[in-house]
């Protein structure tokens, strides 16, 4: 008898993966697969079709050695489909990474609102064309003719989960996920939304990440060897995913900081508030799997490291005691700023500096070969140290305090340097190194068991072990004084 399994179809910008979980949380066998989006007619948009058509014969492999009871479904935010009036698509999914977005950037605010007062109305902030909203409007005022034949709009997780079962839903995670179409505090379509058509467009039904979408289409079904009775969930957004198996655990202060090209970092909040700092600062508020708000804040930190980085040959061996070296001499700083519009210092002029000698970001990137070699590991010490403090304070913004315990996982988990400065800069907080695997997989793998056994989370949870260990705690003496001449020369 094959063991009974969820499969999760987990959907990244580029990396694609199937994966089977059976009940303890298992991974009984998994697919991967890169799928780049495409251009047509100008336009850069997500290959759908190709990632169907794996899916499609990566689970019916995985199948032949487990009885797949449920598909549980989740994908990267900022995308979603447009249906016509026989429910196919009415143009190809848009990338939210499309360079034609900017030709409605300055214009969408024009039509709807400043940045500010639409970030304290639909707790979203500007984070470009990444947001459904702005991708909407493009549609409706540059694709006029496309915009006439949409009948229906469904998210990427719901789309994905439409081509499945037929069935059409919405659930609060993408729907929460910095999309200008969303009142929080109403729980209803916002103004941009009306104006939309989002609650024309959108299904009526609403309903949670662990609801049943339906069945598994038949063609689909004796296309895989699923059972007919094989059902979808409705969804559930990436990062959303990854804190539900913290959600579970029943954590009363927690933050998540998921690390990785971005560092993505949630915080459950009993509030909706932000004040004019907070919006100043890009905090904003998703919606996880229960309806409720979640602190949220992000800068790309693996963008900043893997670029800075570059400029070295000299692997990162960036022990405490040179760490130690370059805090008591103070004269070597990584500014970070690789991405202005979400760097963790805004403004601020992305460099290296050396004493008097200056490096700017832009002829460091033209230099012939990397040119930072003669600093040696005092240079990825002060990258990380950087990165330490960019963290430090995100995390206060997005409002950790005294007590608070912080989760870290993912790539920086495996940085000594940078979870100990981390815990040295922030003596209030606890940090915890997570060993979870696959934690946006996991997370969505959970919502699928939840309707297979019809259990409430925390009963799902009891199978889910998060082994971690406490970053041990460091004395760094002078960090204090290199942080306050790291932030004078940020402020240069």
């Amino acid at each position: 008898m094959k063991p009974p399994a969820v499969a999760v179809l987990d959907v990244g910008k580029t990396n694609k993966k199937v994966a089977l979980y059976d009940r303890t949380f298992s991974v009984l066998g998994e697919q991967r697969t890169t799928i780049q989006p495409f251009d047509q007619a100008g336009l850069e948009v997500e290959d759908t079709v190709t990632l169907l058509k794996w899916f499609r014969s990566a689970l019916g492999h995985l199948a032949r050695d487990a009885e797949v009871r449920n598909i549980a479904i989740t994908t990267h935010g900022a995308t979603f489909a447009m249906l016509d009036g026989d429910g196919r698509l009415a143009h190809p999914v848009i990338s939210y990474t499309a360079e034609r977005g900017a030709e409605v950037q300055d214009e969408f605010y024009e039509t709807y609102g400043d940045r500010e007062t639409l970030h304290a109305k639909t707790c979203t902030p500007d984070v470009g064309f990444a947001n459904v909203g702005k991708q909407m409007y493009f549609v409706k005022t540059r694709l006029p003719e496309v915009w006439s034949r949409v009948r229906h709009a469904l998210f990427y997780n719901s789309y994905l989960g439409y081509e499945l079962t037929g069935g059409m839903a919405v659930e609060p995670t993408y729907l929460g996920n910095h999309t200008y179409l969303w009142n929080f505090r109403e729980k209803k379509w916002s103004e941009v939304g009306l104006d939309l058509g989002a609650d024309r467009l959108f299904p009526s039904t609403f309903g949670s990440p662990w609801s049943c979408l339906g069945a598994v289409r038949r063609e689909i079904a004796v296309e895989c060897g699923l059972s007919r009775n094989c059902t979808v969930t409705y969804g559930i957004h990436d990062s959303n995913a990854n804190l539900v198996p913290y959600l579970s655990q029943g954590h009363s202060d927690f933050l998540l900081n998921s690390t990785g090209t971005w560092c993505v970092m949630m915080r459950p909040s009993d509030t909706l508030e932000l004040t004019p700092t907070e919006i100043r600062g890009r905090v904003f508020f998703n919606l996880d799997v229960f309806n409720r708000p979640v602190r949220t804040c992000i800068f790309p930190a693996g963008m900043e490291y893997d670029t800075f980085r570059g400029f070295t040959n000299l692997p990162d061996h960036s022990t405490a005691e040179v760490v130690g070296d370059v805090l008591d001499e103070r004269k070597l700083f990584v500014i970070p700023g690789v991405l202005p519009s979400a760097s963790a210092f805004p403004g601020a002029t992305p460099r290296v500096v050396d004493g008097n000698s200056v490096y700017a970001l832009k002829d460091l990137r033209q230099a012939s070969s990397p040119p930072l070699d003669s600093l040696g590991q005092a240079y990825n010490a002060a990258l990380n140290i950087a990165l330490a403090i960019a963290t430090s304070k995100m995390l206060t913004t997005c409002g950790a305090g005294a007590g608070t315990t912080v989760f870290i996982e993912g790539g920086f988990a495996k940085n000594t340097a940078y979870c100990q400065l981390l815990a040295a800069l922030c003596p209030e907080q606890t940090f915890l190194i997570t060993k979870m695997k696959e934690g946006t997989s996991l997370g969505a793998a959970m919502t699928g068991w939840m309707l297979v056994e019809d259990l409430p989370l925390e009963e799902i949870g009891k199978q889910v072990h998060t082994e971690t260990a406490e970053v041990e705690p460091q004395d760094f003496p002078g960090i204090e004084e290199y942080v306050q001449a790291f932030q004078e020369q940020a402020a240069k």
